[in-house]
């Protein structure tokens, strides 16, 4: 009984080991997922620039108090500052761009000197989006702080007060992190259907079912397309279902627009699909395909934003994310929910994943092309 037992627990081994690339990859994921989260957030405690809080500010004032002021947040090391005008900034922090921004308004200066002879005082006004309430705090001390040794010389009460507008396309609307959740889990859920639906093309080429399909009279582009649609198609269900869920169950509202968030949810769905599609492409066998696969829309949705507001990333991840298709549907759906965005602003998001989908389809296509020729 032992014997048959050790026989059988060596012969899953030695399927185990059999394919040494499949055996690499099965360490090699979990390793350069801590690696990176290690990377991530094993500095967080140390000072460096990309601890450094991004910050508008408009000078509305020009006067020698505000000027003064400005380039002492400039010198801060806590901050990284961007001049810019009014409507610029409302729109960037509107739409998520930026975070903070502090308005020195037009007679500022005058009135906060005033204020040391016993006049009303002056008043700034701090622009923030709504997800950005903890950083906003850390930035009133600084300005009071940069702000006050410009007037005063950094002794004494402010003679000016702050006042915090939290600006979103519809006033009302406050950062929810259950709708940040649900969109961030939602593309991701898409982005692991994807991996199925490879794995799916993969185990038919292992099989045959591809080959005897490619041999029909159907046309092989026809084929392709065929796949492409059905799997966007079923990966729009998913979207769909969990963003449903999250409404129903957790009271998730669409404060923006409506046809947006369709759009973006259709985009995603296919620039998903046209993902798997990729991989299918390029993959060799399943078990080398799903582990590497695995590990890039496991990095994917980490440096995108699907798993926790990339605000919270340091600056070169905010960076690098910009290049990366889950940043634009998870800041699309948030932008449609609670950010209250309109049908623009969820146009643009979708543009952007449909340009990930087609360079995603234009590779697949052309890979599975060749496999046709060189048959």
């Amino acid at each position: 009984m032992l014997n048959l037992l050790w026989e059988l627990v060596r012969k899953d081994l030695r399927q185990f080991t059999a394919d040494r690339r499949a055996l690499l990859i099965s360490f090699a994921v979990p390793i350069a997922i801590a690696s990176f989260m290690g990377t991530l957030f094993g500095n967080a405690n140390s000072d460096s620039s990309n601890a450094k809080i991004p910050l508008l500010v408009v000078d509305q004032d020009h006067s020698s108090v505000s000027s003064a002021a400005i380039a002492k947040l400039k010198g801060n090391g806590s901050v990284t500052v961007s001049e810019s005008e009014i409507g610029a900034a409302e729109s960037a922090i509107r739409s998520g761009r930026s975070g903070i921004a502090i308005v020195y308004p037009k007679g500022f200066g005058q009135a906060a000197s005033s204020a040391l002879l016993g006049g009303p005082g002056g008043e700034l006004k701090a622009l923030i989006d709504p997800s950005h309430g903890v950083e906003a705090q850390a930035i009133r001390g600084i300005v009071i702080q940069s702000t006050m040794s410009a007037i005063t010389g950094g002794e004494g009460k402010p003679p000016f007060d702050i006042t915090v507008v939290k600006e979103t396309a519809q006033q009302a609307q406050s950062w929810s992190g259950v709708a940040h959740a649900f969109a961030g889990m939602g593309v991701q859920g898409l982005l692991f259907w994807a991996i199925e639906s490879a794995m799916g093309i993969l185990r038919e080429r292992r099989l045959g079912i591809w080959n005897r399909l490619r041999a029909s009279p159907v046309p092989s582009e026809t084929l392709i397309l065929g796949r492409l649609l059905s799997a966007a198609m079923r990966a729009m269900l998913i979207i769909c279902a969990v963003i449903g869920f999250g409404m129903v169950a957790f009271g998730i509202r669409v404060h923006g627009s409506w046809p947006g968030l369709l759009v973006v949810m259709a985009s995603a769905s296919l620039m998903a699909a046209s993902f798997g599609l990729f991989v299918a492409a390029l993959g060799k066998t399943e078990a080398q395909s799903r582990g590497l696969t695995i590990l890039a829309v496991l990095s994917m949705t980490m440096l995108g934003g699907a798993w926790f507001p990339t605000f919270l990333m340091p600056g070169w991840v905010q960076s690098i994310s910009l290049f990366i298709p889950v940043r634009w549907a998870v800041d699309g759906l948030d932008g449609m929910t609670w950010r209250g965005n309109g049908f623009a602003a969820g146009a643009l998001d979708a543009a952007y994943l449909l340009a990930f989908a087609a360079v995603f389809a234009t590779i697949a296509f052309r890979r599975f092309r060749f496999e046709v020729e060189s048959t």
